[in-house]
């Protein structure tokens, strides 16, 4: 008897666990503002330790760096969000050497939004795209001061790992954190002497991002 009483309890138990599982599905599109058919667009900012590294040699750079975001997008489906993104990056710094770069990346994304709560999800995006790549470096410490500018495009690839927080199904506050690796071939001058070289240059970016995302049924130019 015990044991067809036990038997009796875990059928129970799975019909109620089934039940409530079958309800998460048909409520998910109710319950996420992450919902299929909407529209999200967000404005971001970064902060970031930057590493340039050149092929030919060895040598690295490392930077402090600020960075702007915009992206929309539309959710193709329940959590999955389809769209595109602009990024501009600044970094600069100074010393007996002066060097300031920039970058801009264009280019389309996808993310994807692990949770069905109301009130915010985990998130992961992926993004490959344009990028264009310009560098400004100046030595004050040698006997005639020499300025080097760089210039170019190429690849680039960009990963986020990320949270959500909703508030009223319409705005939403993000945090997290960005991989971007760039590859890029640039154009060297060199002034006064007009010396002109080219270079393959890989810059990997690891950024903490904080960003403000407003989510409409309806999408107005």
């Amino acid at each position: 008897m015990r044991i067809l009483y036990l038997f009796f309890l875990l059928f129970s138990f799975g019909i109620l666990f089934l039940r409530a599982q079958n309800n998460s599905i048909h409520s998910d599109s109710i319950v996420t503002p992450f919902r299929e058919g909407r529209w999200l667009t967000g404005l971001s900012g970064s902060i970031s330790s930057n590493s340039n590294k050149i092929k030919s040699s060895e040598e690295k750079t490392i930077t402090n760096e600020f960075g702007i975001n915009l992206s929309t997008g539309k959710f193709i489906k329940d959590r999955w969000l389809l769209g595109g993104k602009l990024n501009l990056d600044r970094a600069s710094s100074s010393n007996s050497v002066d060097r300031t770069t920039e970058s801009l990346y264009v280019g389309p994304y996808v993310s994807y939004y692990l949770g069905k709560n109301s009130r915010g999800s985990l998130f992961t995006t992926l993004s490959t795209g344009y990028v264009r790549y310009r560098e400004e470096t100046s030595l004050y410490n040698l006997a005639s001061p020499v300025t080097e500018i760089a210039e170019g495009g190429g690849f680039g690839t960009l990963f986020g790992l990320g949270y959500s927080y909703v508030i009223n199904d319409q705005i939403a506050f993000d945090i997290g954190f960005d991989l971007n690796i760039f590859w890029v071939g640039i154009n060297q001058e060199q002034q006064p002497s007009g010396t002109i070289g080219s270079e393959s240059l890989t810059v990997s970016n690891t950024a903490f991002t904080f960003g403000f995302n407003v989510i409409l049924d309806d999408f107005f130019f």
